[in-house]
């Protein structure tokens, strides 16, 4: 089964040493992506470089745009040059619609994409568009859901996508949120390998374990400075502004923590 990361896990798909397998590389690698996985579109600005962003959005099985996201999606498609391969259009567009425009209304007017209002004030659009293209995700076999965002501007915003993070993890989906220099995914309890591009070791590119649901105890390998069997909380000991020794990581964790990486060439966030 082709799938954008081997996650070895919730699916009874674990290997030998019941270790979960980040492979980034199939995200913000030159290789092609593959497919199996879904994408959506938050409303804050796409900077993400385009062949990266283009490659995914095309190759995805599900397209989703989530309200305002639906805006900034047109200015992207719009700055792209769409004579040499035509974007694909979302198949679903979904939200309160308090911050969708009427102009990207009109212009994804069209046989294929459905309109999907959900105006539910007790959860937030991106958790309600989780709930809209979770089921059909699973249909297909697939878990991985890419989310375009940002992690410039509002904080409250930020924290918010992280707290879907949390409130989506334990039903079967793989979310990683993708902005112009970071990803950043869940580790849940338990062993993990994440692959590294060569590059971002060269690079010394960052990386971080953030424990946002309280104390969590954390073994790693791999980094720069390693963390050996020591607890991880907000007042303690937060590893943030680590990097690399090597191209894989290895994570044991009793608790979930925020994994989060610096990627592409950003100078910005040094």
């Amino acid at each position: 089964m082709d799938r954008l990361f081997t996650t070895h896990g919730d699916l009874e798909l674990r290997n030998s040493s019941n270790c979960y397998e980040w492979e980034t590389e199939r995200l913000i690698g030159p290789k092609s992506m593959g497919t199996g996985y879904a994408c959506l579109v938050l409303n804050r600005e796409i900077r993400a470089p385009q062949n990266v962003v283009r490659e995914l959005w095309q190759n995805a099985n599900i397209r989703c745009c989530v309200d305002g996201g639906t805006n900034r999606w047109r200015q992207f498609v719009k700055s792209f040059n769409e004579r040499e391969m035509p974007l694909r259009p979302p198949e679903f567009i979904t939200g309160d619609f308090d911050s969708i425009s009427e102009e990207s209304r009109t212009y994804f007017c069209n046989d294929v994409t459905k309109f999907i209002h959900t105006p539910d004030q007790n959860a937030t659009d991106f958790t309600k568009a989780l709930d809209l293209v979770r089921p059909l995700l699973l249909a297909q076999n697939f878990r991985d859901i890419i989310v375009f965002h940002d992690t410039s501007g509002r904080f409250d915003q930020i924290m918010g996508n992280i707290n879907t993070l949390y409130k989506k993890q334990n039903v079967m989906l793989n979310l990683y949120l993708l902005s112009g220099s970071s990803l950043t995914w869940l580790l849940k309890p338990g062993k993990h390998s994440i692959s590294v591009p060569q590059d971002l070791v060269k690079k010394q590119r960052w990386c971080s374990l953030i424990p946002m649901s309280g104390e969590v105890t954390v073994t790693t390998g791999g980094l720069k400075w390693n963390i050996e069997n020591d607890t991880l909380c907000f007042g303690g000991l937060v590893s943030t502004s680590n990097t690399y020794s090597s191209c894989t990581v290895f994570v044991e964790t009793n608790g979930t923590l925020v994994w989060s990486m610096g990627v592409f060439s950003f100078s910005d966030d040094d």
